[in-house]
């Protein structure tokens, strides 16, 4: 099958195809159900597989981190280039902060979420955490964009540079000269070249703007995860998104510990 046929493009950009199918990227994207799942599985929000032996994550006051996204790679497509195929990639937020541990000023500080690869995974439960009742925390208290305990599956796909993409102002240019005077196409081009959606790879969404336009950043290419607004059990913020951004070269080495975490809403 080939690239032209994998991609849908409306049929007023069919000119410009070629050069948005030079931007195409692997992307693997997740599905949501409603569902209690096992310690091992992949999930939004519930109990995390989570050795007895380690130190549970804490904010910088010592209270409990709570398990947003937990990706066990044994289950996900072998799809996308220098990702683990193997082993539990866990994502937990600050449900006791209001901007849901997110640092602003160095969206790599993990003082307020953290990013856990646990690359040997034991299958003996009794060697696991069993009872997470220390996490849980009065309604009124919890910030936490996802409602309720979701299992995950995983299907694979390509996509073309977002809108949203920090490059795609450069990569699109001459696209977006083109459109400059007809609203409804340009319009048409943004709806069409959004990256929303729950994934693992391809290339980003967000409600304001890439974080990684500035700053130190700018190498943080490989979108480890996107979790939308999508459905009555997620919501960041105002109909918001988060996502966790990492350089190739660490993904490579199999190093959490510079992760960029951002999120935004309207």
């Amino acid at each position: 099958m080939t690239a032209k046929t994998l991609l849908e493009l409306p049929e007023a950009f069919e000119q410009y195809r070629p050069l948005i199918e030079g931007t195409l990227k692997p992307v693997v994207l997740i599905d949501t159900e409603i569902s209690k799942t096992t310690l091992f599985q992949s999930k939004f929000a519930g109990d995390p597989y989570f050795p007895l032996a380690m130190d549970y994550p804490k904010n910088k006051k010592g209270q409990p981190l709570k398990l947003l996204a937990q990706i066990n790679f044994a289950e996900v497509p072998k799809h996308l280039p220098n990702f683990p195929k193997e082993g539990i990639l866990q994502f937990y937020i600050d449900g006791y902060d209001d901007v849901l541990g997110m640092d602003f000023d160095n969206g790599q500080n993990q003082e307020g979420f953290r990013v856990i690869f646990h690359e040997q995974v034991t299958q003996d439960e009794a060697q696991l955490i069993q009872d997470f009742s220390f996490i849980e925390l009065d309604d009124e208290e919890l910030y936490f964009p996802v409602e309720r305990e979701m299992a995950l599956s995983f299907t694979t796909g390509v996509e073309p540079m977002s809108i949203d993409d920090f490059r795609s102002n450069d990569k699109y240019a001459s696209i977006l000269t083109a459109l400059e005077n007809d609203e409804v196409l340009e319009d048409s081009f943004y709806d069409a070249m959004t990256g929303d959606g729950h994934k693992i790879g391809g290339y980003p969404f967000f409600t304001q703007e890439d974080p990684r336009a500035y700053g130190d950043y700018k190498d943080s290419i490989i979108m480890l995860l996107q979790i939308d607004s999508v459905g009555d059990n997620i919501l960041w913020g105002d109909c918001g998104v988060g996502n966790f951004f990492i350089t190739e070269e660490e993904l490579m080495n199999k190093d959490f510990s510079k992760v960029l975490y951002n999120w935004d809403c309207h």
